[in-house]
């Protein structure tokens, strides 16, 4: 019998399909991740998951489908209201601002929750100037939180990949998600660097109160750190379930290891 999730289902994808040209790069995903837990989606290269992502994310127009959060339908959404409905990402590759500072590459995470108009924060208006130092706190609250108050003023070119890394961290939890998406957060990271982001992302979950969807190829970290694991490959989803139960999973290990495994 499979483990009980850990909450309410938070997000919920059904029947997601898209095709982009004569490639069926998702066939009929179905998936959830459950509200205060760490999901992780495997699969090799090419399975689908990015593009699941930015399914997610309104980059992409599925063909068919329903992707629900909580109880929005997200799909009814423009991509720019993904926000502020309370889902964040990071990127596989970094998406930074290289001369602004730390902070500053923080700050901009906040931009969904800005009461304040353009105009306003061009004139300096006293709201504005209010919103600004209470958004620069939050943001300096975020940045002490992942240990990175030392570098907050420092730009972002320059810094070594790790802190970087760390960087995107604080940026998307910078716009109070309530799910956060992380493509790939270990890739360039040394060793003793996913050792450590592995229990900085639990920390997050229990400190920020939200919940994470990761895409991830070290099956180390994924199944260390996730409660539920889905499995995908050719743009379906082949297996979900705790980590102990994917790992062992017969077409899991097909995908990865081949069939005569």
């Amino acid at each position: 019998m499979a483990a009980t999730r850990v909450g309410r289902s938070l997000l919920e994808i059904e029947d997601l399909s898209i095709r982009f040209g004569g490639v069926l790069a998702l066939d009929g995903v179905e998936m959830s991740v459950a509200s205060g837990e760490i999901c992780g989606l495997i699969g090799p290269n090419g399975a689908g998951k990015t593009t699941l992502f930015n399914c997610i994310t309104r980059v992409y127009e599925p063909d068919t489908g329903t992707i629900r959060f909580g109880e929005d339908d997200v799909l009814g959404m423009a991509p720019h209201e993904i926000v502020r409905h309370g889902i964040a990402r990071t990127f596989q590759n970094l998406a930074l601002f290289p001369s602004l500072s730390v902070l500053d590459n923080t700050i901009v995470g906040m931009h969904s929750r800005q009461p304040a108009s353009a105009l306003a924060s061009l004139t300096g208006w006293p709201t504005a100037r209010r919103t600004h130092r209470r958004l620069r706190a939050e943001a300096m609250d975020i940045l002490a939180w992942l240990e990175l108050g030392p570098v907050a003023h420092q730009p972002a070119a320059g810094l070594p990949f790790g802190t970087l890394k760390r960087v995107e961290l604080a940026r998307a939890l910078a716009a109070q998600p309530r799910l956060l998406l992380l493509d790939e957060p270990a890739g360039g990271l040394t060793h003793e660097e996913v050792d450590e982001l592995g229990a900085t992302l639990q920390r997050i979950r229990d400190d920020f109160a939200l919940s994470m969807l990761l895409v991830e190829h070290h099956m180390g970290l994924v199944m260390g750190v996730s409660d539920h694991v889905v499995a995908m490959e050719f743009g379906r989803t082949i297996a979900a379930g705790t980590p102990e139960e994917v790992r062992e999973n017969p077409a899991v290990i097909a995908a990865y290891l081949g069939d005569g495994a």
